[in-house]
């Protein structure tokens, strides 16, 4: 199988991949936590991080808050 020319963008996900299987590695775990894996890649590429398993925060104010203000 060849091997793809690594641009900066491939190497980065590269490297992601590689740290968090080395840091999955030293848990044992009893297998690769892939989700682990995509937030690790998404972290290296810019994004968020955050695990799609993770409550949203929409922005707003607790209902409390809101009150006195519209008042």
């Amino acid at each position: 199988m060849a091997t793809a020319e690594l641009d900066e963008r491939k190497q980065t996900i590269l490297e992601a991949l590689g740290r968090e299987i080395h840091r999955q590695a030293e848990t044992d775990l009893a297998e690769i936590d892939l989700v682990a894996l995509a937030v690790a890649v998404d972290r290296a590429l810019s994004g968020d991080g955050g695990r799609p398993d993770a409550p949203t925060d929409d922005g707003g104010l607790p209902d409390e808050l809101k009150a006195a203000s519209e008042g």
